[in-house]
């Protein structure tokens, strides 16, 4: 629990999350927010809440003292499909409330990939068993085997999936499997009757975005992605939801990202530059990562 003390503290600076256009829009095409509940000394997260093709989405962001990172549940008929856990005890443990508020079981649960800010929560989520890509286990168990995060039981013994179509209460679901990106492997959940993609971390939403592994591939996956027909709304990794036009604004902050990790002469000079070419974002703990990730 130290580790976790530590990890909130350290988010301490953070602000409250900026919207972009691709947001605003959405909002004011009838998405609810509504406030979670607050637990302890950080604020509760918030829920958003819309209906689409008969289904009902609801995305769960934490405050921002967790960089807003989402869970999302996607309210079937007679099911629940969940997807990721949030980072920290509190912001789990109202994803579990809100999982119980629909009064129906988790039919799948999907972990999206091995970064902790999305499942370090996990195992505060009772009763239920994360599924995910085989790669993303292997990744996420080297993360919690080094000390610093509670090892979820509840992911490590969890399922494979694969990548292709399933159905959940008639409802055809797309399973895609995107490899070196924000992640070394990015599990996406597509609803084409719907419209609707989770594509987290492939896309944050008015949030710093954490480097990557290899830019210029995550570049070409979010370029492939505008010219795809199965979607119109995106679930973000960290963010409110939003539409696909935020793809848009993704690729142009890689870019900007890729050229100033190029350039700049010290890790601080690349946040520095990132700040002042992005005020408006929040989540500043991430450009921290910049460090972990420096070239030379």
């Amino acid at each position: 629990m130290t580790d976790l003390g530590n990890t909130i503290s350290r988010r301490a600076l953070l602000k409250g999350a900026t919207l972009t256009a691709g947001a605003i829009a959405l909002l004011r095409g009838g998405l609810a927010p509504s406030a979670a509940l607050a637990q302890g000394e950080m604020p509760g997260g918030t829920v958003h809440s819309f209906a689409q093709g008969g289904l009902r989405f609801h995305t769960y962001v934490s405050p921002a003292q967790a960089v807003n990172v989402t869970s999302h549940i996607i309210e079937f008929d007679d099911q629940l499909l969940l997807v990721d856990a949030t980072m920290l005890p509190p912001t789990a443990q109202e994803v579990g409330a809100l999982i119980q508020a629909t009064g129906k079981p988790v039919g799948l649960a999907l972990l999206s990939h091995e970064h902790p800010d999305h499942w370090g929560g996990a195992s505060f989520i009772e009763g239920v068993e994360f599924s995910t890509l085989p790669e993303v286990r292997d990744g996420m168990r080297a993360e919690a085997t080094g000390g610093n995060w509670p090892e979820p039981t509840n992911v490590l013994s969890g399922g494979d999936v694969a990548a292709g179509t399933m159905t959940m209460a008639g409802v055809p679901v797309e399973l895609r499997h995107y490899k070196d990106v924000e992640a070394p492997h990015m599990l996406v959940a597509v609803l084409p009757e719907q419209k609707v993609a989770v594509v987290q971390d492939l896309v944050y939403n008015g949030v710093y975005f954490a480097p990557g592994v290899d830019r210029s591939n995550w570049i070409s996956t979010l370029e492939g992605l505008r010219s795809d027909p199965a979607f119109e709304t995106l679930l973000v990794g960290h963010g409110l939801p939003t539409t696909r036009g935020d793809l848009d604004t993704a690729i142009a902050y890689i870019r900007v990202m890729d050229d100033v990790i190029a350039s700049a002469e010290t890790p601080d000079d690349a946040v520095a530059q990132m700040k002042a070419a992005f005020p408006a974002y929040t989540g500043e703990f991430l450009l921290s990562l910049i460090a972990e990730y420096w070239p030379r």
